[in-house]
């Protein structure tokens, strides 16, 4: 009964004599209900042992001896409601509880480490989530591409005739999107232009008109009724005398110089008030940002292959688009899908062409790959030159790159993205077919796909085994190209603990990089002279330096090549403030941009070195988001000259010297 809590009734029976043992152990409290009349009132049920003074008993013991003089009296722990018996003996807490509780708590220790530990054992499994596994973080990755370069090398080659074919086609790919983003440079030139005369005053000198009806800039006007002038043998008779003190107001419509060139700033009158050409540039390259990080992603997850001449399609028919522009606002629009498009191409084409070779070859390809980078500026300024109208301008360099499309059904996949993935199959075939094309059908061995098996990372293994039939087998192969779990999340390999001092080093390098590169690229014809002329000899000369590029990384390494090539230019750049006048500070950044031209040919193959072959198109799509924040900084970068004319070639300058010293940081790669 004690502890128990139960609901019940207490009548008070008068009949019965108070302090008997009934009613002393019972209290009145009956199961059954009261007579009539009885008061009943609900009541809890006690614990007596505790409580009930009547069933107290006395305990005979001795009396504890009194406390020594002046020390304070034990407490009497049984009037605590929290207390018990035992606490008179042991207390509430003293050390002798202290330290076998905490004995006691060290045996969920080993308990704990049996539960957890289950979560690493297993942790080298595919992921539902798509990350990574800690074993994508550890040696065996190196371990494991090491592998699969020997194997890859064995079966192709290093540098065949295949390989050699392909780069070449590939290389294409680098010309294409060049032309894309370099044509704006002519699709926008300055051109001079002024507040176009009413038309009563069309008769009436040009000279004379800018001179006396508008500002310096044209871009504001007098403010009067020009209705009234009369204009004989091309002078004004009737001039008011007083015109300097009156008020200007804006233009509304423009004149230019007629070069026989019509251009986007001239069509749309982006001049003045409108002049938004900084935005518009911008445009293309926020495009390009965003493609360089989704690119990287697109062709891990779906190949090569199809990535890249998915976005060659996209970047053509946009592009022919695009000279159909009715507005400024379509203009930019379709300037975003292109510029997407435009840097999915260039790091896809060039990660493919990497993947192809082995050994120095992949440092000379992919030197060489971005050689028609800089032959494409001789090419578009003389196109440029003899085609003035920006829309046909347009339409050339898009639609006719259509043919490149006849080629997708033969194009290869990469062959470590293959073996990365676990498709063996299409692997096999590839390596046949290269063989073939070789003359080495007959070197290669019978049994090279159980080679190729070793290599294959564990995250898709089993999906290659367990086949009792060739219809399980084609079936557990069909779910092997389609199952994703194998895929791991490229973020996590990049900023791990093993390649996030690599990645952030390359974000640097590739913001400095590009900063200086596209900076004179797109704006040499802000330092002065024919934009035409300029733009050839610069890129005549940067295809020389990318060549010369090649020997000087085959003698001196790869590394202090890219270092020497990021020092020079940003001490040219500013050595611009030496030189006193403009035909020297054009020469100074004409040499700079053919120096950080070869840096720009040489940066992506190190970076691509750096990264292990399942996130290598992520790692420089990394460096090429740098290059796109760089891109959409770099038009105002150029605003800077209306402060002091050598600023941003001093800003660059200092670009220079930071992009080397993180460089020196850099591991340094075979």
């Amino acid at each position: 009964m004690s502890g128990v809590l139960r609901r019940g009734s207490l009548s008070f029976d008068l009949n019965k004599g108070r302090g008997t043992i009934e009613a002393n152990l019972y209290g009145g409290y009956r199961e059954t209900k009261p007579a009539p009349g009885t008061p009943e009132i609900s009541v809890i049920a006690l614990d007596f042992r505790r409580y009930s003074d009547d069933l107290k008993k006395v305990p005979v013991v001795p009396a504890p001896p009194a406390p020594p003089a002046g020390s304070a009296p034990n407490p009497d722990l049984s009037q605590d409601v929290d207390s018990d018996v035992i606490s008179n003996f042991l207390g509430h807490y003293t050390r002798w509880s202290f330290l076998w509780t905490f004995l006691l708590c060290l045996l969920q220790l080993p308990t704990t480490f049996h539960l957890f530990m289950f979560v690493f054992q297993l942790s080298d499994l595919p992921l539902p989530s798509g990350e990574a596994s800690p074993m994508l973080q550890s040696r065996d990755l190196e371990e494991l591409e090491q592998l699969q370069t020997t194997l890859l090398e064995r079966f192709f080659g290093a540098m065949s005739r295949w390989q050699g074919h392909w780069c070449c086609l590939l290389s294409i790919f680098q010309a294409i999107c060049t032309f894309h983003i370099f044509i704006y440079v002519f699709q926008t030139a300055p051109k001079d232009f002024w507040c176009a005369p009413p038309a009563n005053l069309n008769q009436m000198n040009l000279s004379e008109w800018r001179n006396l009806s508008q500002t310096s800039d044209g871009c504001l006007l007098l403010d009067l009724d020009y209705s009234q002038l009369i204009v004989e043998d091309g002078q004004v008779t009737n001039w008011p005398a007083n015109a300097s003190d009156l008020g200007y107001r804006q233009c509304q419509d423009f004149e230019f110089s007629d070069n026989d060139a019509l251009t986007l700033v001239q069509e749309f009158e982006l001049v003045c008030g409108r002049d938004i050409l900084s935005l518009v540039e911008t445009c293309f390259l926020v495009g390009a940002a965003a493609g360089a990080v989704l690119s990287g992603w697109i062709s891990d997850r779906f190949g090569r292959r199809h990535t890249l001449m998915a976005f060659v399609t996209i970047q053509s028919v946009f592009g022919g688009i695009l000279a159909f522009s009715t507005s400024v606002a379509m203009f930019m629009s379709l300037r975003v899908i292109i510029g997407f498009a435009s840097m999915t191409v260039t790091v896809v084409s060039f990660v493919l062409v990497v993947e192809l070779v082995s050994g120095k070859w992949r440092t000379v390809i992919g030197i060489l790959n971005i050689l028609p980078v800089a032959v494409t500026y001789v090419l578009a300024s003389g196109m440029a030159y003899l085609i003035r109208d920006w829309r046909i301008l347009q339409l050339v360099i898009s639609w006719p790159w259509l043919i490149m499309l006849g080629i997708w059904f033969w194009l290869p996949e990469s062959p470590r993205w293959l073996l990365a993935q676990g498709r063996l199959d299409e692997l096999c075939g590839l390596i046949e077919r290269a063989a073939k094309t070789n003359g080495t059908s007959s070197q290669l061995p019978t049994n090279y796909r159980k080679t190729l098996e070793a290599a294959v990372p564990r995250e898709v293994q089993p999906q290659q085994e367990g086949a009792g039939s060739e219809e399980v087998k084609g079936d557990s192969l069909e779910a092997a190209s389609s199952h994703q779990s194998g895929h791991v999340n490229p973020l996590l390999v990049v900023f791990g603990g093993k390649y996030w001092r690599t990645t952030c080093l390359t974000l640097i390098i590739w913001l400095t990089l590009i900063i200086i590169y596209f900076g004179l690229t797109l704006h040499l014809s802000n330092l002065g002279g024919n934009i035409y002329i300029n733009n050839a000899v610069a890129g005549t000369i940067e295809a020389v330096s990318i060549c010369t590029s090649i020997l000087v990384v085959l003698k001196a390494g790869i590394r202090r090549s890219l270092i020497g090539y990021m020092l020079l230019p940003g001490l040219c750049c500013l050595a611009t403030n030496l030189v006193p006048s403009q035909t020297g500070v054009i020469a100074l950044a004409t040499i700079a941009k053919c120096l950080i031209g070869a840096n720009n040919a040489i940066i992506p193959t190190y970076t691509a070195m750096q990264y292990p072959t399942i996130v290598r198109n992520f790692g420089v799509g990394m460096g090429n988001l740098a290059a796109g924040i760089g891109l959409i900084l770099v038009p105002f970068l150029w605003h800077l000259e209306h402060i002091d004319a050598l600023l941003p070639l001093n800003v660059m300058g200092v670009c220079g010297l930071i992009g080397a010293i993180a460089i020196c940081l850099m591991k340094d790669v075979n």
